[in-house]
């Protein structure tokens, strides 16, 4: 845990951190004839996300998260024109004071700064990179121990970040 001192004020700040990789190798080596959508609870647990079903879990909240489900519509256009039959986990959300929803039954730590990554829900090559490539894979983990998120590898691709 990262402490520091701010005006003489104490403060810890520790924080999810989660990084992306998208091949830019058009290796569909995990294509499958269904999908099941699912929603997860994305935070500080150290984990590489690398099947079919856990990146699309991630994408899947992300989008409800960040309250952009017009990018479901891209997916299931996307997955159609690719013979692919998919499934959508049901959201339950809640409305905060403001009258503004938030996602109930799953989560990303921060979601917000998701907002460029989930761009790739607009783009079919890179969408179906990221679902469908073993090469493709999300890190998820925080910045409380010399361990990190960083993205390793000899292959082009393209990473996002989600810090904070």
């Amino acid at each position: 845990m990262k402490k520091s001192i701010r005006r003489f004020v104490f403060e810890t700040n520790s924080s999810s951190t989660h990084s992306m990789c998208v091949t830019k190798n058009n290796v569909l080596d995990q294509k499958l004839e269904y999908i099941k959508f699912s929603l997860g609870e994305f935070g500080w647990d150290y984990d590489n996300l690398r099947s079919v079903g856990e990146k699309a879990s991630y994408l899947y909240t992300g989008i409800l998260a960040n309250n952009r489900d017009e990018l479901i519509d891209n997916i299931k256009e996307i997955l159609q024109k690719n013979d692919v039959q998919y499934d959508f986990e049901e959201p339950e959300f809640d409305t905060y004071s403001d009258g503004s929803r938030y996602l109930n039954n799953g989560g990303i730590d921060h979601s917000d700064e998701l907002y460029d990554f989930l761009d790739i829900c607009k783009d079919e090559d890179e969408f179906m990179r990221y679902l469908f490539s073993s090469e493709s894979f999300v890190r998820t983990g925080n910045d409380n121990s010399g361990s990190d998120v960083d993205i390793n590898v000899s292959y082009d691709h393209d990473e996002y970040y989600k810090g904070n």
